[in-house]
C-alpha cells in the first residue's frame, strides 16, 4: 500500500476508498472519485470537482498493484485492506500504526503517512515534471496550490536554460523572418 501511495500521491483517504473497479488496466490510469474520512461510515464522493480525477499509473504503483492482486483482487472490493482483519480499513489510526512499524523498522524518524503524497510531488518536481501535471496527478485545483507549497523542489534555472526552445523555433523563425523582410523588399521596389 505505502508503496503505491509513494508513487500516486494519493490522499489517505482516497487510497483506502480506492476499488478494484477504479483501475482502468488498460489506460494505465486510476479512477479517483471517492474518499473515506474518519467520520464517514462509507467511502464518499470527493468533495470537490479537482479530487475527481484520472491519476496515472507510473511503473512501481503498477506493479504495487500487480503484487496487491493476489490479496484483494478476487473479493471484488477495496484494494487495499486491513491485514489484521481482511476489513476495509476504519481510517488513519490503523493505517498509522502498520505506518509507525514501518519506519521503526527502517529506522526513519516518525512522519505522518501523508508524508507519501509529499514525496510523491517532490520526486515528480525534482525530476522535472511539468507543474500543471502534478497539479492534476494530485487533485490541485490548479498548478498555483501545487507550485506554492512544492516550488523548493522544483529545479532551478541552469545556465542552459531557453537552450531547448532556441534549437526548435529559432531556425524557422528566422526562415519566417528572412522571407518576410525579402517580400516587403521586393513590393518596394515594384
Amino acid at each position: 500500500m505505502f508503496r503505491f501511495a509513494f508513487w500516486t500521491g494519493l490522499r489517505t483517504s482516497e487510497l483506502v476508498a480506492l476499488n478494484w473497479t477504479d483501475i482502468d488496466w488498460k489506460r494505465g490510469v486510476i479512477v479517483v472519485k471517492r474518499a473515506l474520512t474518519q467520520t464517514a461510515k462509507e467511502a464518499e464522493d470527493t468533495k470537490t470537482r479537482s479530487s475527481r480525477r484520472e491519476v496515472k499509473l507510473l511503473p512501481p504503483a503498477m506493479s504495487a498493484l500487480v503484487a496487491q492482486k493476489a490479496h484483494t483482487y478476487l473479493q471484488g472490493r477495496e484494494v487495499f485492506q486491513d491485514p489484521r482483519n481482511d476489513a476495509r480499513w476504519s481510517g488513519d489510526s490503523p493505517i498509522r500504526i502498520v505506518w509507525t512499524r514501518g519506519l521503526k523498522k527502517a529506522q526513519v524518524k516518525y512522519r505522518k503517512p501523508y508524508q507519501t503524497r509529499h514525496t510523491y510531488a517532490s520526486m515528480m518536481l525534482s525530476a522535472g515534471e511539468h507543474p500543471m501535471w502534478v497539479a492534476r496527478q494530485m487533485g490541485h485545483s490548479n498548478q498555483n496550490t501545487t507550485v506554492r507549497i512544492y516550488a523548493r523542489w522544483m529545479p532551478t534555472a541552469d545556465p542552459d536554460a531557453g537552450g531547448k526552445a532556441v534549437e526548435k523555433f529559432a531556425e524557422s523563425t528566422l526562415r519566417l523572418s528572412c522571407d518576410s523582410v525579402q517580400k516587403t523588399a521586393g513590393n518596394q521596389g515594384n
